[in-house]
């Protein structure tokens, strides 16, 4: 009986957990639905899509709620507005960014009441969070950046902090009940927008193929439970993962430097410009499915570049000689 009780229980987990991951990643949907109307012009359907996004679940991202403010300003509705930033700083949103991305609000009387409110808003946000993990994760950060540094930087310097970020965060995740530590636990810290690099999972870039691969069902299982965005995941997957396809060349001659790649995911774009390369297009999309990410078409449409699906060119032998 009592065996029975305890495999009842841990279906029933884990069927919460199923329906907690499709949750979250409906939501990415219904948002990437909301980005598209709003691309389209389509500002009335984009505010409904984003109301019925953030109604599926109970922590929307900071960086949503700003986008559907942006698009509620076109609207002239300040109260929408309104209630989308302050929905916002609950969930890490700052009064930076909110300068940085409104202009017309700012002049409305929604927006003194805004500025009025963030002090106690924010603050109520800070006591939520792990603050002492957060400092001890951005000095790791700041560690994993200085030593990159070309001047006073070194490859030793490289070698010996990345070896002990990977370990400190391996500890970290252990502590943290075999979970990441997203932004429930330290916050959503990142100002420089929704499609910008992580400011923890940047530490990723710099650790190796193996040991990224290996965090990957920690970081998909964090993104189902809304604990962390999709793109900071797709990034250092993307970059640990692009292949080398051959070189540019120039009047039949090798150019040393113009390496042409690769992406497994089609979201690292640093080093393809505004023209990617996709290793394999429909696996590409059915990983990305996977993660909550939207569609190739749509993520270079709001990315303003293309892409390309490679082909790799195959020689037929001459079989006539």
């Amino acid at each position: 009986m009592k065996q029975i009780l305890i495999l009842s229980i841990a279906i029933l987990i884990l069927g919460f957990q199923n329906v907690l991951g499709q949750t979250y990643l409906n939501y990415y949907k219904e948002i990437n639905n909301a980005e598209i109307a709003n691309l389209d012009e389509a500002f009335y359907k984009s505010d409904s899509l984003y109301q019925i996004a953030f109604d599926l679940v109970e922590k929307p991202f900071k960086d949503d709620y700003l986008l559907a403010a942006i698009n509620a300003e076109k609207l002239v509705e300040y109260e929408n507005v309104y209630e989308y930033l302050k929905s916002g700083i609950r969930v890490g949103l700052t009064i930076k960014s909110i300068k940085k991305a409104l202009s017309r609000f700012k002049k409305s009387d929604e927006w003194k009441m805004l500025n009025n409110n963030y002090d106690s808003i924010r603050k109520k946000y800070l006591n939520g969070l792990n603050l002492t993990l957060r400092e001890e994760l951005l000095e790791m950060v700041d560690k994993d950046q200085a030593v990159r540094h070309p001047i006073f930087g070194s490859w030793r310097k490289m070698k010996v902090t990345d070896i002990y970020n990977h370990k400190r965060l391996l500890e970290i995740i252990a502590e943290n009940n075999g979970k990441w530590p997203g932004r429930f636990t330290i916050g959503d810290g990142n100002e420089d927008g929704k499609y910008a690099f992580g400011e923890v999972t940047i530490m990723l870039h710099h650790f190796s193929k193996d040991q990224v691969n290996n965090l990957k069902p920690i970081l998909v299982d964090a993104i189902l439970k809304g604990d962390l965005s999709p793109y900071n995941v797709a990034y250092p997957l993307d970059y640990k993962n692009m292949k080398r396809i051959g070189y540019e060349y120039t009047n039949k001659k090798q150019t040393k430097g113009l390496i042409k790649v690769c992406l497994t995911l089609g979201s690292y774009n640093k080093v393809t410009g505004t023209n990617a390369i996709i290793c394999d297009c429909e696996k590409a999309e059915s990983e990305r499915k996977k993660l909550g990410l939207e569609p190739l078409d749509d993520y270079y449409r709001k990315k303003n570049a293309t892409f390309e699906c490679y082909e790799e060119e195959i020689t037929v032998p001459n079989t006539l000689e």
